[in-house]
């Protein structure tokens, strides 16, 4: 993780990043550059959320992570040692994951660097959102692609898709939650969320989100802000 100065580091306030407002820095790789969402400084709750930006032949060198990552391809096609993923491909790797991010046509990333809850490494996750096994939620209009096991009750991850037109009921984020608007619009009784907006919504602050005629597909994370 970076060692910058933190960023949204306070678990009990609301975040809002427009992404599309945001300039890419540069970084200490040449033909990559970062938007930083959130850095939280911490032994046990440490974690980075950015997106990167690959240009065409950009690569960071080969490297062995100290931190767990998770990676959502938000556009372009993203590679490692391993292979080659496409927009909306997920891939969690754990700490001592060995790789050599890259890009041969130039991609944006979803990336958060996280200090594992649990010490030991578990499995390796890629699931690839065009092809996956998604699951209807017919009461709310959606469906809903699970990224990753929530075993503990702590930490879930999905992708929803809600169709036009539909209300979701109000809820308060007992464990904290952050959303990624991938595309279309999501909006509540704060203020509306449209593609490329990231939010952190704190433990027990609730709202009611509903879409409009755009619909909403968007990455959505539970859990980090209770540890």
């Amino acid at each position: 993780m970076s060692a910058r100065a933190p960023v949204n580091a306070d678990p009990n306030l609301v975040a809002v990043m427009d992404t599309n407002e945001m300039p890419w820095e540069p970084t200490e790789w040449p033909g990559v550059s970062r938007k930083v969402l959130e850095l939280v400084h911490d032994p046990k709750k440490g974690r980075e959320t950015s997106l990167l930006k690959f240009e065409p032949g950009a690569k960071i060198p080969t490297h062995v992570l100290e931190d767990r990552m998770d990676v959502l391809v938000v556009e372009g096609t993203y590679a490692d040692d391993h292979g080659e993923y496409g927009a909306h491909s997920f891939l969690r790797n754990q700490p001592g994951f060995r790789h050599t991010p890259a890009s041969k046509d130039g991609c944006v990333i979803y990336v958060k660097w996280r200090v594992p809850i649990h010490p030991g490494a578990g499995e390796r996750i890629v699931i690839d959102a065009r092809t996956a096994q998604w699951l209807d939620f017919p009461h709310r209009g959606a469906k809903v692609l699970h990224l990753y096991p929530n075993a503990d009750g702590i930490e879930t991850s999905r992708i929803g898709n809600v169709a036009p037109d539909r209300k979701l009921p109000s809820h308060n984020h007992a464990i904290g939650e952050e959303t990624l608007v991938l595309d279309g619009c999501l909006k509540d009784e704060y203020t509306a969320y449209s593609k490329g907006i990231w939010f952190r919504m704190p433990c027990g602050v609730p709202h009611a989100p509903y879409t409009e005629s755009d619909g909403c597909l968007m990455l959505i994370r539970e859990g980090d802000l209770v540890w």
